[in-house]
C-alpha cells in the first residue's frame, strides 16, 4: 500500500467521530486461532480495500415502454475491478450485473410473450438487534421533507457509540421484548408509542438536527448559547404537550382472546383489547353512557354475553336495560332479552 494514492474515501479527519476505523498495527500475527485469524483477515482486507484503486464499470440503463406502462432494466461490466480483487467480490444486484442485448435508441421492439400476474406483498421481517442499527443508522432516509431529509444525510439515530444502548434502555424500561431473535415491542411500549407518535419528541427529523448542532459546536461552526435557548424552548412544547396526555396503563386482568384464539386481552382504563395485533378485538369501557365493569367485560370475554346491564342510555336521554353480546364478527351488540308477560 505504500504506493497507493490516498483520498478522501480513504482518509477524511472531518468524519473521524468517536470511534475511528478498526485498522491493523506492525505486530505479527502469529500464534492466532482459526477464528482470530479469520477476524484479523477480515479487518486487514477492508484496510486493503479502503487504499485500493476505485472499482471501473461501464453501466447501462434501457427504458422501454409499452402503451402506459414503463420498464426499465440495466446492465455493467466492470472494465476494472479495483478494490473489488481483494476478496474477488461480485455485483451485490445480480440483476444490475451482465450484458444487455444491443438495441437502438428509439427503436421497436416485437411483444414476444405477456401475461397478467397476482402476487401479495410480504410485510418486513421482523428487526433483530443486529439489523435495528442500520436503520438507526440512516433513518433520514425515511423522512419525507426534503429539507429534513438534507439535514439527516450526515446523521441518524445515536451515532456508532449510543446506538446499543439506545436498544438497551427500551429493554430496561419495558417499551420493547426479544421473542427468540426477533425484536416485539410490549403493551407498554405501544402505549408509549401510541401517544408520542404525532408528537415532537418523536420526530425523527429533531434528532438529526441536534445531531446536526452538535457536530456543529464541537467544529465551532455553532455558538453554545444559540443551541441552549432552542433546546429550552424545545423542552418546553414538548412539557406542555406530555403534561396535557394521559397514558393509558394495563391493569393486571387478562383473559384469553375468544376472537383469535392465540393472543390475551389486556384491560385498560377505557378499553380492553387484544395483544395480538392482527386480532383487533377491542370492547370499550364506555357504552351508552354506561361504564362496564371487570366482571362484565370478562362475562362477554369468556361466555360471550353479559348479564342484563341497566341504565343504559339512548341517543334522546331514554334509559334501557340490555345484555352485551358478540355478533358474528365479534362486534359488540345489544341484546333485548323477552320480557316475561304477567300470569
Amino acid at each position: 500500500m505504500s504506493n497507493s494514492e490516498l483520498n478522501r474515501r480513504s482518509v477524511d479527519d472531518k468524519k473521524v467521530t468517536d470511534h475511528h476505523a478498526i485498522i491493523i498495527t506492525e505486530n505479527d500475527p502469529k500464534d492466532l486461532s482459526n477464528d482470530e485469524s479469520t477476524i484479523y483477515e477480515m479487518i486487514a482486507g477492508r484496510m486493503v480495500e479502503a487504499f485500493s484503486k476505485k472499482c471501473v464499470k461501464d453501466a447501462t440503463t434501457i427504458t422501454l415502454t409499452c402503451g402506459d406502462a414503463v420498464f426499465e432494466t440495466k446492465g455493467s461490466i466492470i472494465k476494472q475491478a479495483g478494490w473489488r480483487a481483494v476478496f474477488n467480490e461480485t455485483e451485490e444486484n445480480a440483476d444490475e450485473a451482465g450484458n444487455l442485448p444491443n438495441v437502438q435508441e428509439s427503436g421497436q421492439l416485437p411483444v414476444i410473450h405477456s401475461e397478467v400476474m397476482e402476487k401479495q406483498t410480504k410485510p418486513k421481517p421482523l428487526h433483530t438487534e443486529a439489523s435495528l442499527l442500520s436503520p438507526m443508522e440512516s433513518a433520514g432516509k425515511e423522512v419525507k421533507n426534503e429539507d429534513e431529509r438534507a439535514a439527516m444525510k450526515e446523521s441518524g439515530i445515536g451515532t456508532p457509540a449510543t446506538r446499543a444502548a439506545i436498544i438497551e434502555t427500551l429493554f430496561a424500561r419495558d417499551y420493547i421484548r426479544r421473542e427468540k431473535k426477533s425484536l416485539v415491542p410490549t403493551d407498554k411500549g405501544l402505549a408509549v408509542y401510541d401517544i408520542v407518535k404525532d408528537k415532537r419528541i418523536a420526530d425523527v427529523a429533531m434528532t438529526g438536527n441536534w445531531e446536526n448542532a452538535l457536530s456543529k459546536i464541537e467544529s465551532g461552526e455553532m455558538d453554545t448559547n444559540t443551541f441552549r435557548q432552542a433546546t429550552e424552548v424545545y423542552t418546553r412544547q414538548i412539557t406542555t404537550e406530555l403534561l396535557n396526555t394521559s397514558v393509558a396503563v394495563a391493569d393486571n386482568n387478562a383473559c384469553d382472546c375468544p376472537k383469535c384464539k392465540t393472543g390475551k386481552v389486556i384491560f385498560y382504563p377505557k378499553v380492553a383489547k387484544c395483544n395480538n395485533a392482527d386480532c383487533g378485538l377491542m370492547v370499550f369501557r364506555s357504552r351508552s353512557e354506561k361504564e362496564l365493569t371487570d366482571k362484565q367485560i370478562t362475562d362477554l370475554l369468556t361466555t360471550g354475553k353479559t348479564a342484563i346491564i341497566k341504565g343504559f342510555k339512548s341517543k334522546g336521554g331514554k334509559s334501557f336495560d340490555a345484555v352485551l353480546m358478540f355478533d358474528g364478527e365479534y362486534k359488540v351488540v345489544f341484546n333485548f332479552p323477552k320480557k316475561r308477560g304477567k300470569k
